[in-house]
């Protein structure tokens, strides 16, 4: 066993980039759980519960405002030659330009003028503030895409262990010189203009104004492809924050959006897996070297399935002494967390597939999966928060997991032949 987890590093760029992956990850993880402590202690658990709603708001907007034009960035460069890439990326460029700037003065001018479609007037206004940082954090993600695609992961790593640093260290001095959480809004839109000035800098080189309409079309026709997949995996890991927040209590939010973030972080190592791989799948798959690909794929199911296992027995350890000191509103919420990794280690274990089908060229087929996925989420979230409040919800969770890591698995196995397990 131990020769197999080895044999994924034999690969000395793999792993580098794996390296520097999991390092990011560590940052998001540490910045993202400090995160939660401060505005929990320091405002609470209601205000707490608000802002991972807006968090949550603010993923989804930015996925559909994309319109799937990452997707179509790593496939197309990973798989392309240099002398493209200025109009490839440009194209895609001009593609988020139009749909996010749209798209966000229409959620600024709902969240400003109809606040009651929301469910409170302190989501309404953290929304506002969020959404004005959304069209820097897709032009963002073009140019992490674009490292992506290029296999530079050192880059991407660093753009997102930045983001999260930034948006940490104004976290921490809102709480300083505020007792007003209105301010931890504006978090977002610091952390993604200074990206941005990063971003545009290094690449400016790639932005040309003579991009090909053609070009556009297509990369257009590729985006909206995956983006449905890419929209309802973002919902069906978002959106039960969006449902129970009309459902039951802010504070009973803020309690679940806490130790949810915990039990969640087990998806953090599969998530740098596929980032990492997802480059080699499209090129093995237009290659037909499927052989070569199942082999490293065996060796990532080892290492992932160590990983998570070990991660999920620390995080419960961690999570009971945290609550021992932690505030009482968060006491006794050790078990629903233990309740709810029922079922997420199901998932984590084969999470690290979840773009299998994109990179295969498997659109028609991701989007069945995710649409399934998202109705049966949307659904069971609703049936059980509504009739077993916060105990519902975690129930929830575990339901959906487990559907989720038989949906993935069936869909993978029939249209690829690769085994996730």
């Amino acid at each position: 066993m131990v020769y197999k987890i080895l044999a994924i590093f034999k690969d000395r760029k793999f792993t580098v980039d794996t390296l520097w992956l999991v390092s990011s990850q560590g940052i998001l993880i540490i910045s993202g759980f400090l995160v939660n402590l401060i505005i929990g202690y320091q405002f609470g658990a209601s205000t707490l519960g608000v802002f991972n709603q807006v968090l949550g708001f603010y993923l989804i907007l930015s996925t559909f405002f994309s319109l799937g034009i990452n997707n179509c960035l790593v496939q197309k460069i990973s798989t392309g030659v240099e002398q493209d890439f200025p109009l490839i990326f440009s194209s895609n460029f001009a593609i988020t330009t139009v749909s996010s700037l749209f798209f966000s003065g229409v959620v600024l001018m709902v969240s400003n003028y109809l606040p009651g479609v929301f469910s409170s007037p302190d989501l309404a206004k953290g929304l506002f503030i969020g959404t004005l940082s959304l069209p820097f954090f897709n032009w963002n993600k073009n140019f992490m895409a674009l490292a992506t695609g290029i296999r530079n992961q050192k880059l991407f790593s660093n753009i997102r262990s930045f983001r999260w640093l930034i948006i940490i260290g104004f976290v921490g001095m809102v709480t300083l010189v505020s007792d007003d959480p209105i301010w931890l809004y504006y978090s977002f839109l610091i952390a993604e203009v200074t990206l941005f000035v990063f971003c545009f800098a290094k690449f400016s080189n790639l932005l040309t104004f003579n991009f090909s309409f053609n070009e556009v079309k297509s990369n257009l026709s590729f985006g909206l492809k995956s983006f449905f997949a890419e929209a309802f995996s973002i919902l069906n890991d978002k959106l039960d924050l969006i449902i129970i927040g009309y459902l039951i209590s802010s504070t009973d939010v803020g309690v679940y959006s806490f130790l949810i973030f915990f039990a969640k972080s087990l998806y953090i190592f599969p998530g740098t897996l596929q980032q990492n791989i997802n480059p080699l799948i499209g090129k093995h798959w237009v290659s037909n070297t499927m052989d070569e690909l199942s082999k490293t794929l065996k060796d990532i199911r080892n290492v992932n399935f160590v990983v998570v296992l070990v991660q999920a027995t620390s995080i419960l350890i961690f999570y009971k002494l945290l609550i021992s000191f932690y505030k009482p509103e968060f006491a006794g919420s050790w078990s629903y967390l233990a309740l709810s990794m029922v079922g997420i280690i199901p998932f984590a274990l084969i999470s690290w597939g979840g773009s299998i089908l994109v990179m295969t060229a498997k659109l028609k087929e991701n989007i069945l999966r995710t649409l399934i996925l998202l109705v049966f989420t949307i659904l069971t979230t609703f049936i059980f928060t509504s009739l077993l409040g916060f105990q519902g919800s975690i129930w929830a969770v575990v339901v959906n997991g487990i559907f989720a890591f038989l949906l993935l698995f069936g869909f993978v196995k029939r249209e690829t032949g690769i085994r996730l397990v």
